[in-house]
């Protein structure tokens, strides 16, 4: 466990210790001290994974609304319901690869066949 420095922490915990003199009282606290330890970083943990899980739905977001707008100003014309779908459900790896295929293609449909 990291030791702790901060004062008021510190402080409580003597406290704590003081009113915790019996062996079996002292070791209810210290696992009560561990819950709360092992909780805080569970807690801190599942921040870490839904802010990175926000950042990578953030990303996709972006290439789809950058492929849809790009296709849409290369052909002039609002996307076809089939294509949005294709967009929505796509990776990040198929969203790239239609973004190089959009350089070439004649037709929509030419986007999706490479």
């Amino acid at each position: 466990m990291a030791q702790l420095t901060h004062t008021p922490v510190m402080t409580v915990l003597q406290s704590l210790e003081q009113m915790s003199q019996t062996k079996e009282e002292r070791l209810r606290a210290l696992a009560r001290e561990r819950a709360v330890w092992d909780y805080n970083t569970e807690i801190q943990v599942a921040e870490e994974r839904g802010e990175q899980r926000g950042l990578e739905k953030g990303r996709e977001d972006g290439m789809q609304t950058l492929l849809r707008t790009l296709i849409e100003a290369r052909f002039g014309q609002p996307l076809p319901d089939w294509m949005l779908s294709r967009l929505r459900a796509a990776t990040p790896e198929q969203l790239q690869q239609w973004g190089v295929s959009l350089t070439q293609a004649q037709r929509l449909e030419d986007i999706f066949e490479g």
